[in-house]
C-alpha cells in the first residue's frame, strides 16, 4: 500500500552539513520557500519511493516492503480464520494518485491517495462454514489483492527534542479504501482433497468482497500503523532544518 509515501515527505531535501545525520543520496532538496514546494515532494516521492521502502539501516529505520502483521482472527458466522506469520507485500511499486500539502513552519495537513497491487502471504488455519460451503484446512495462504485505492489524510506538527531542537512528527491519520479484487490460494484443504478444495477455492474467488470485510480492515490497519511509526521514527533522527531547506522556526 503506498502508504509509504508517507516516509518520503520526511526526505525530499539533502544537506550536507557534517553534523547533520545521515540522508540517503537519491534525495534532492526542495526549498520551504518554493511554491512549487508541494510538487516538488510530490516528484520526490514517486522518484525515491522504490529505494525508500528498502529502509535506511543508518537511521534505523526498518524496510516497510514486506510489511510484518500480526495474527489476523476472523471468528464469526460460523467461520474461524486465522492468519500468522503475515507478510504484506506491494508497497514499492505503488502509484501516486494525489497528493495535497499545507504547511505554513508550525503545523501541516496533507492528503495522499495511492493505489497498489498487493499480495498477503501467511499460514492459515480454517474451520467452520464460508457462507454456504464448509472450509478445512491447514497450511500456506497466498492472497493476491488487485488496485488496492488508499486515501490517507493526516496532521503534521513541529515539536522539540530534548536539547530544544525541531522535529516533525505525524499525528494519527484517517483513512479509506477500495479494493478491486482478490483471489485466494489456501493449500491443503480438506487434507489435500483437490476436489473439495476447487470448489471451495472457486466459491470463496467468486465471492471475495465478503471475506475481504473481514479480513481487510485488520491489515490495513496494521499497515497505517507500521509505516507511520517508521515515518515519526525517521523523523525523530533528522532536524527540521535538516529536512526542510531553508526552514525557520
Amino acid at each position: 500500500m503506498m502508504l509509504i509515501a508517507l516516509f518520503l515527505f520526511a526526505a525530499h531535501v539533502f544537506n550536507t552539513n557534517a553534523d547533520d545525520a545521515y540522508l540517503p543520496p537519491y534525495i534532492e532538496a526542495c526549498e520551504f520557500s518554493n511554491e512549487n514546494l508541494e510538487q516538488c515532494i510530490k516528484e520526490q516521492i514517486e522518484k525515491s519511493l522504490p529505494e525508500f521502502t528498502k529502509g535506511i539501516p543508518e537511521l534505523d529505520v526498518p524496510s516497510t516492503d514486506p510489511v510484518h502483521l500480526d495474527d489476523i482472527n476472523i471468528d464469526g458466522n460460523g467461520l474461524k480464520l486465522t492468519f500468522t506469520k503475515a507478510l504484506m507485500h506491494g508497497l514499492k511499486g505503488s502509484h501516486l494518485k494525489e497528493f495535497k500539502l499545507k504547511f505554513d513552519g508550525d503545523h501541516g495537513n496533507f492528503k495522499l491517495a495511492f493505489i497498489s497491487n498487493m499480495s498477503l502471504t501467511a499460514e492459515y488455519e480454517a474451520d467452520g462454514k464460508l457462507l454456504i460451503l464448509q472450509i478445512k484446512g491447514k497450511g500456506d495462504a497466498l492472497i493476491n489483492c488487485v488496485n488496492v485505492d488508499v486515501e490517507i489524510e493526516s496532521k503534521l506538527n513541529q515539536v522539540k527534542d530534548n536539547n530544544g531542537k525541531d522535529h516533525l512528527k505525524l499525528g494519527t491519520p484517517s483513512y479509506k479504501y477500495k479494493i478491486e479484487k482478490t483471489t485466494f490460494d489456501l493449500k491443503n484443504l480438506f487434507n489435500g482433497n483437490k476436489e473439495l478444495a476447487d470448489t471451495t477455492l472457486q466459491f470463496a474467488n467468486e465471492n471475495w468482497q465478503q471475506l475481504m470485510d473481514d479480513l481487510a480492515p485488520p491489515a490495513i490497519k496494521q499497515i497505517v500503523k507500521t509505516v507511520v511509526k517508521a515515518i515519526n521514527k525517521f523523523f525523530a533522527s533528522v532536524t527540521t532544518q535538516q529536512i526542510i531547506k531553508g526552514y525557520s522556526p
